[in-house]
């Protein structure tokens, strides 16, 4: 790896790169290789050194012994951690020569709850700490936290985000080393249970020399830009997205992929694993898309993507197609989706199920559970009711490269989804980047077996959801249009809900008990035959009776559901029970819905697995 505006002289004597595995469990996730990156270990007994206790906790994930055999340096050295912090719980970690139980521990460098600190131990009895409180949202992008200490006989100095926040005069003192000095990175994820080292860390360096100011401002803007290009796997060949189903019909699927860097690309696939069709992209790019086409009804296909680096390219990013039949992709593939299925639509009349699931956004680890837990189910796709990530707009591209692909990539490289843009989507620059949805994307109209869809853009609420404005006048036309038994209308913002304080504060007064914006197309969806409205936007679960003209009609009323329980901030009820409310949750979740011919049947899970809720939609 390069270091752009950096002098070799900065080149780290050890580094280290820290990315979760998202792949799906069992032969999912066998031959889907992933670059090489350090995973954490977690031995609490039987282990050389305990476990170090930091702010009251014992560590919830170890990497023990980083380092190796080779010596540390100790009379100047540097440290590096590369954080980002995607959380509102407090969480944290540490990188720290340790030696055994009863010896000296050095230095440490961790964060905690935006809570920066260098603590050293020194031969004088001295402890010194460095500390700095990181405004919250303070980093880089908000979210990124670039931590140097650097230390020798004279001067101890902490960095963040190449400005000097803390210094300490050591008056020529030593460190205390033990005598078997070993580097070790552990993680305090108490409060985030799902979450792993490398959801906090995603990088460690160390130098035998003293950086200065301007080298470590180097390598802080060297960092910036490999996010900034949505580089999750710096210096490797990878996937900056993988293969990502969307769209899916009776006979075809639309299919994109990134790579982190430019690439000729070759696509098999077939009804079998000897992949008996082929397409080959030969104008380099980053973003390669395309609609398979031609396909059976409610029939499995096996594909793989494999991809080839071009040098001479000069090309931009923005993932235009081009494909051609005859000409092949030159040398051997550097970037290889591994063995992949998906499975086309039904036909109406057949039974089918699908997965329902809201607001993605800030944990890519809780999303990686959902993830799992829902691959589980085997559905055949995924609704996704808006803000997949927290504020993946144009300027925060690595909430869908670092955060968003993590936790959901290895899910839909397999299982399609059909998702609606939320207000951490609301330019729909990376939305429509990595998509491939009919125009204007935004909005648009699917038909599933006996299900018809309509996936509405609700950041426009204020003018097209008006009786006559464009997305009502789209809706009204499609609706009247619709001849399926069933029709399912899937938005961000709430028609219906008890949350506590996003439509007035339900604790000190009145609530609107919803989006008064969103609200217009409710009366029109109760006269044209709507069954079911979906949205997120809260981070909660609340399921309504049927409701029409403002009441409870157990007959002709539309049930209204609000299913945000990915990753999100957890929010919370009003005080007071809602005359509409049916039931509720406060917790990451998912819902699955069985389509069958007596009906629909849908089923809540926690993040555990645990079923909270479960009801049935007859006609």
């Amino acid at each position: 790896m390069s270091d752009e505006g950096v002098g070799p002289s900065v080149e780290p004597v050890a580094q280290w790169w820290f990315v979760p595995d998202g792949r799906l469990p069992g032969r999912a996730g066998a031959e889907v290789q992933v670059p090489d990156s350090r995973r954490p270990v977690a031995p609490l007994i039987d282990i050389p050194t305990p476990p170090m206790r930091f702010q009251g906790q014992l560590p919830t994930q170890r990497q023990l012994d980083l380092w190796g055999d080779a010596p540390l340096p100790r009379r100047q050295w540097s440290v590096e951690m590369w954080a980002i912090y995607h959380v509102d719980r407090p969480a944290g970690a540490v990188a720290a020569v340790r030696g055994s139980q009863d010896q000296p521990l050095p230095w440490l460098l961790s964060v905690y709850d935006w809570q920066a600190s260098l603590q050293l131990q020194l031969t004088d009895g001295r402890l010194v700490a460095l500390q700095h409180c990181v405004k919250t949202w303070g980093g880089f992008k908000e979210r990124w936290l670039h931590l140097v200490a650097t230390v020798n006989a004279a001067e101890a100095r902490l960095y963040l985000n190449g400005e000097v926040v803390a210094t300490a005069d050591l008056e020529g003192a030593e460190l205390a080393w033990p005598d078997q000095p070993a580097f070790e990175a552990a993680a305090y994820l108490a409060n985030e249970p799902t979450m792993e080292l490398g959801d906090l860390v995603r990088g460690l360096a160390c130098w035998d020399q003293v950086l200065d100011q301007e080298q470590i401002q180097g390598r802080y803007s060297m960092l910036c830009q490999q996010v900034e290009q949505g580089l999750v796997y710096p210096g490797q060949s990878h996937f900056t997205a993988p293969p990502y189903l969307n769209l899916v019909t009776q006979t075809g699927v639309n299919l994109l992929w990134e790579t982190d860097r430019e690439t000729t690309a070759e696509l098999r696939w077939g009804p079998t694993a000897a992949l008996e069709h082929r397409q080959v992209f030969t104008d380099p790019q980053r973003l390669h898309e395309t609609t398979l086409e031609g396909l059976e009804p409610n029939t499995t296909y096996f594909y793989r993507v494999t991809c080839q680096a071009k040098n001479d390219t000069g090309k931009n990013d923005t993932g235009k197609r081009h494909t051609t039949e005859t000409e092949s992709v030159e040398g051997e593939p550097a970037w290889d989706s591994g063995l992949l299925t998906f499975r086309t639509a039904v036909v109406p009349g057949q039974p089918f199920r699908f997965a329902i699931l809201g607001d993605t956004e800030s944990r890519p680890h809780v999303n990686r559970r959902l993830a799992q837990l829902m691959w589980d189910e085997r559905p055949h796709f995924v609704v996704n009711l808006g803000d997949l990530t927290d504020a993946g707009m144009e300027a925060h591209r690595y909430e869908w490269t670092h955060e968003y692909f993590l936790g959901m990539g290895a899910l839909h490289s397999r299982v399609p989804v059909f998702p609606v843009p939320g207000n951490g989507e609301g330019d729909l620059f990376w939305y429509r980047h990595y998509h491939r949805l009919p125009e204007p994307e935004g909005y648009y109209r699917f038909q599933y077996g006996d299900i018809d869809f309509f996936m509405l853009d609700s950041n426009r609420r204020e003018t097209d959801f008006a009786v006559g404005g464009r997305q009502y006048e789209w809706l009204k036309s499609n609706l009247q249009a619709s001849k399926a038994k069933w029709k399912i209308v899937c938005h961000h913002h709430a028609t219906y809900t008890s949350e506590e304080d996003d439509y007035g504060d339900s604790w000190r007064e009145a609530s609107t008990w919803g989006d008064m914006n969103v609200r217009p197309l409710v009366p029109l969806c109760e006269q044209a035959g709507v069954d079911l409205m979906m949205f997120g936007h809260l981070h909660l679960y609340e399921r309504s009776f049927p409701l029409r003209d403002g009441q409870v009609d157990w007959q002709r009323g539309v049930v209204h559901l609000l299913a945000g329980g990915g990753g999100g901030n957890l929010e919370d009820f009003g005080p007071t029970p809602a005359w509409f409310s049916a039931k509720t949750y406060r917790g990451h979740h998912y819902v699955t819905c069985e389509v069958q011919a007596e009906g629909l049947t849908f089923r809540m899970f926690d993040l555990d697995g645990r079923l909270r809720d479960q009801w049935q939609m007859k006609k």
